[in-house]
């Protein structure tokens, strides 16, 4: 039996889809990633496969995207993003839904492996030691979304979420309020631990005192913010204002807070993150801070893309520069 594409691949370190451009003639392909390619068939004696050039035709132009949360606004608006822009150039992508499982995440992976996908896109990647092994082996091009794997030097667009949490609590603090809650998510996610390092570093430039009673932990879904407000409400209200950290937990918030008939913004006030779709058409307009998310992801498509071409330089991080959008749901005090 020849030698296969995968082996080719594995050897040379190039993407199935690039050796597949190479020997089917089709696609931008860099010229010196051409002729090593080329030097390497002939090295290797290679025969063409008719059955596995069409496999690798089809699977060259399948993107994998996965991703942790689907109920999540935000990730959705990347996918949107994505998915116009790689379509622009003839792709399909495929939607791998973890449920921010470290063990779905490795099984979507060795799924884009074995079927020489094109290449993988990461929305809010969780990422284990397992994950990181698989990544390290170069077999298709990767871009990371809102979040990185530590210590996988690979592309990565994110939004500066430090200075999103630290312009978010700050707002807070020039609208008067010194008793600012944050209500965060797992310390494990780098987007989370930065929106919560900002606004730590805001609130002691202010000389604003943080305790252990200031912050609590959900995870960015609805309910949690739900949840937190129950207990506030039921516990007494020490607090004049809230820094959540995404819209989700803040529409939960508002619900709970209405049950118990408290004012938003006349009694408590909130800013929260991400300003998407259900921050504005909340029952109060909530006050947000965040990014384009669709434009974060035609930006990661296009980063792909030079990958899958066989561009060959140093991973790149991408990172846009939150904005805040100032509605109804802070009071001056």
């Amino acid at each position: 039996m020849g030698i296969t594409i995968k082996q080719l691949s594995e050897m040379s370190g190039y993407s199935c889809s690039t050796i597949s451009r190479v020997i089917t003639n089709k696609g931008n392909v860099k010229a010196e990633t051409r002729e090593a390619v080329e030097r390497l068939l002939m090295e290797q004696n290679y025969r063409t496969n008719v059955m596995e050039l069409r496999m690798a035709g089809i699977n060259q132009r399948t993107i994998m995207i996965i991703v942790g949360d689907l109920d999540n606004w935000f990730y959705m608006e990347m996918i949107r993003g994505i998915q116009r822009r790689v379509a622009e150039e003839g792709y399909i992508s495929v939607i791998g839904y973890s449920d921010n499982e470290e063990k779905a995440e490795n099984e979507y992976v060795q799924m884009a492996y074995q079927e020489s996908y094109a290449g993988i896109m990461f929305i809010n990647v969780k990422g284990d030691s397992i994950l990181k092994q698989m990544l390290m082996q170069n077999k298709c091009p990767v871009v990371f979304l809102n979040r990185s794997v530590r210590f996988v030097d690979l592309d990565t667009v994110c939004s500066d979420n430090y200075q999103g949490g630290y312009m978010a609590t700050n707002y807070l603090i020039e609208m008067g309020h010194r008793k600012i809650a944050h209500l965060t998510g797992s310390l494990y996610s780098s987007v989370t631990f930065e929106r919560m390092r900002g606004y730590e570093d805001a609130m002691r430039d202010a000389h604003c005192v943080i305790s252990k009673h200031s912050l609590f932990y959900g995870d960015l879904k609805r309910e949690s913010g739900y949840q937190f407000g129950r207990q506030l409400a039921e516990k007494g209200w020490d607090f004049t204002a809230v820094f959540c950290g995404n819209d989700l937990m803040a529409v939960g918030l508002l619900e709970a807070l209405e049950e118990y008939g408290i004012q938003v913004p006349e009694e408590v006030s909130i800013v929260c993150y991400d300003d998407t779709p259900i921050a504005e058409k909340a029952k109060i307009h909530l006050t947000t801070v965040g990014v384009e998310a669709s434009r974060m992801g035609k930006v990661a498509s296009e980063m792909l893309l030079s990958r899958i071409a066989g561009e060959n330089i140093e991973s790149r991080t991408i990172s846009f520069k939150p904005k805040m959008t100032i509605r109804d749901s802070v009071r001056k005090i």
